[in-house]
């Protein structure tokens, strides 16, 4: 299959490289078929990249390389949607916002993108009552520091 995109021209991929998320992502309802495509090789960062909308690509990292405390808990339905049976199936990824000044670059640690790398299904969850926000500050770097919820 292919795909026309905006940043990355034209990709090929296999329905078994496809991430499906039977609701769509919260805002964007009616794209549910994404791939996942990484920058280059030591970049912590990776595109999402919508199958329906050619033009629509999301930048995300994995939360835990930035934020060693991050955390929430999954409820036993999205479990069941994501069809987990290990927990090294789970993959979590936030979305990263990026403005023309890269000291400004923020990350969504309230709706986190939770896939099941295996099966190829993912849900982007929001955490209620959480002390977490959709615009956390994003050291360029990977650091040993890390925020706690609150």
């Amino acid at each position: 299959m292919k795909i026309n995109t905006l940043y990355f021209g034209e990709l090929e991929y296999s329905k078994q490289e496809m991430f499906h998320f039977s609701n769509g992502l919260p805002g964007l309802e009616e794209h549910r078929d994404f791939l996942l495509i990484p920058m280059e090789e030591g970049v912590p960062f990776s595109y999402l990249q919508s199958l329906d909308e050619g033009s629509l690509s999301i930048l995300v990292t994995n939360p835990f390389d930035y934020f060693h405390d991050y955390d929430f808990s999954m409820n036993e339905g999205t479990q069941f949607e994501l069809q987990i049976e290990q927990p090294e199936d789970i993959e979590v990824w936030s979305a990263v916002t990026v403005t023309e000044d890269l000291n400004e670059v923020t990350v969504n640690l309230l709706a986190p993108i939770i896939v099941n790398s295996k099966k190829k299904l993912g849900r982007q969850i929001i955490l209620h009552d959480s002390g977490y926000t959709t615009k956390h500050p994003l050291p360029l770097i990977p650091s040993e520091e890390s925020i706690e919820e609150g």
